[in-house]
């Protein structure tokens, strides 16, 4: 009853303040509804009841059993998380946490969430909201639009991945697909992404609007479109025509506009990542739990309701060999990879095998090279012409492990440390280009050993003046010969008869030069 009570003072409040704010500061009705926290539609209501019929209706709050009550709590823990997150991203966030959570009213879903805000503390963040034209209804099955989008979601680790999606619209049903990838679009996987797109509609539409996007467009001018090469050949291939919006003209592709918009707020917004296949079945999961089973704002239909009976109006659909997905660039065993003509280096360790591959992009004048998975492994400035060599010295050893790091390292794998540095730096005199060859033999050598093995190995080097890596390798092997040790008599043994030994120690005659001199002087 006390509960009761004081949510009952608490609506008198609320009234109170906006009568206040409406009559003594002549504030609009947006304006309060964004102060206190409420849907415009509710100020409206309330300014037009007097004191008696207010307290009339606010009596009969908390009479009804609440619905939603036993999901207060998880409605909380996200709102604390993610304050930015809205009713109808709340509500689908429901059904999936929840497979048989109740069918209701989306506006039951907002008055939920607005009182657990009240109740939580947790303020509202409000969103400026873009305004559209109104257009006349499409023509079924006549017209798509397509756009693209991107956000960076978070990982498991902490760290951030940019996704891109390409979402594709029927402007008469509204309904939609979305394609993701986790690197910017091309000529050649927006042409995978529209067959993914009329796959999934089993219908191609008659017109589909693009922007003048680069991933479609070579050129425009004044209306004549030049497209590029993988796209020209793809639209000749298929039934659609393509219409490309002016310059600076959103409007006339506002749907999809709104569905990208859509995605990234109802979808995306505080997603985790962790793949992309994984990403593209939860896409397609939010599809058919709420992107086309929600009934739409606008025409207050759903789309996959409407979809059923547009789908009659598009063209036939019939799967074709898409292309191949960009399979990458073989790396050679001389870790490098070919391309236009000129050799470019990548770092030791790349190669793994006939089948490793990177991905090679042009930007500007820098050749970037990644992994498959995205990871960047390098990049070289290309140079003018064919047949050069382009190499980084970085990629001849492993640059990840710093040169003092490694000294370190080695050198507190010994007990006596200043003796260690000592012979390290006499290393250094002899072989500086290479010392970090020679620490990660010495590190190497010490695998698997133990610690007097390893001090009597280096107490060995010192001795004999051995600053070498493989000496101190022998050394540790005990391959080290003694100098101390007396060189034994090696006995030759006779071969053959005596017959034999005197034609093995015969001396053939020497003429004398003089001899020589006297018959040049004669002629």
């Amino acid at each position: 009853m006390l509960q009761r009570t004081r949510q009952f003072y608490e609506r008198m409040s609320i009234y109170t303040d906006i009568h206040l704010l409406r009559e003594k500061e002549h504030r609009s009705i947006q304006w309060i509804a964004n102060y206190l926290g409420l849907n415009f539609r509710t100020v409206r209501k309330y300014l037009k009841m007097s004191l008696e019929e207010y307290e009339k209706y606010a009596d009969q709050f908390g009479q009804k059993p609440r619905l939603l009550e036993d999901y207060k709590d998880f409605i909380a823990e996200k709102l604390r998380h993610y304050p930015d997150t809205g009713a109808a991203q709340m509500h689908d966030w429901l059904k999936e946490a929840y497979p048989f959570f109740p069918e209701v009213c989306p506006r039951t879903i907002y008055n939920t969430v607005m009182e657990v805000r009240q109740e939580a503390n947790i303020p509202r963040v409000s969103v400026t909201e873009r305004d559209y034209h109104v257009l006349p209804e499409s023509p079924s099955g006549q017209y798509a639009q397509v756009d693209f989008g991107q956000k960076k979601l978070r990982k498991g680790d902490g760290k951030t991945q940019k996704v891109y999606f390409m979402a594709m619209l029927l402007c008469r049903s509204r309904y939609k697909y979305i394609w993701f990838q986790n690197k910017p679009f091309t000529s050649e996987t927006a042409v995978i992404a529209h067959e993914k797109a009329f796959e999934y509609f089993r219908g191609i539409p008659k017109e589909i609007i693009y922007d003048q996007d680069a991933v479609f467009l070579w050129d425009e001018n004044i209306g004549d479109y030049i497209m590029t090469k993988v796209f020209d050949a793809y639209v000749k291939s298929r039934p659609f025509k393509p219409v490309f919006c002016r310059p600076g003209d959103p409007e006339s592709k506002g749907k999809v506009e709104n569905c990208v918009k859509y995605v990234k707020q109802n979808f995306l917004t505080n997603r985790p990542y962790s793949d992309l296949e994984t990403l593209q079945e939860q896409a397609e999961a939010w599809l058919k739990r709420t992107g086309n089973a929600m009934v739409h704002a606008t025409t207050c239909k759903i789309p996959f309701e409407e979809w059923s009976s547009e789908c009659k109006d598009l063209y036939p659909y019939v799967a074709v060999l898409l292309p191949k997905e960009d399979a990458g660039h073989a790396v050679l065993k001389t870790n490098c990879v070919r391309y236009k003509g000129n050799i470019y280096s990548v770092p030791v360790g790349t190669y793994k095998g006939k089948d490793t591959r990177v991905r090679l992009e042009e930007n500007g004048a820098t050749l970037i090279i990644s992994s498959m998975s995205g990871g960047e492994i390098a990049r070289h400035i290309m140079p003018a012409g064919r047949g050069n060599i382009v190499t980084s010295d970085s990629h001849k050893h492993d640059s990840t492990i710093k040169l003092a790091a490694l000294t370190e390292t080695v050198t507190s794998l010994f007990s006596d440390k200043e003796e260690m540095t000592m012979y390290l730096s006499r290393v250094h005199d002899r072989y500086g280009r290479y010392m970090r060859d020679q620490l990660m033999t010495v590190s190497d050598a010490c695998t698997g050993r133990n610690q007097e093995e390893i001090d009597k190995a280096l107490d060995t080097c010192m001795k004999r003046g051995l600053f070498s890596a493989n000496d101190f390798k022998a050394a540790i092997n005990g391959n080290v010969i003694s100098s101390t040790k007396e060189k034994t008599e090696v006995a030759y043994k006779s071969v053959g008869d005596e017959r034999t030994t005197a034609i093995a120690h015969f001396q053939p005659g020497k003429s004398d030069l003089s001899v020589y001199d006297n018959i040049v002087s004669c002629r």
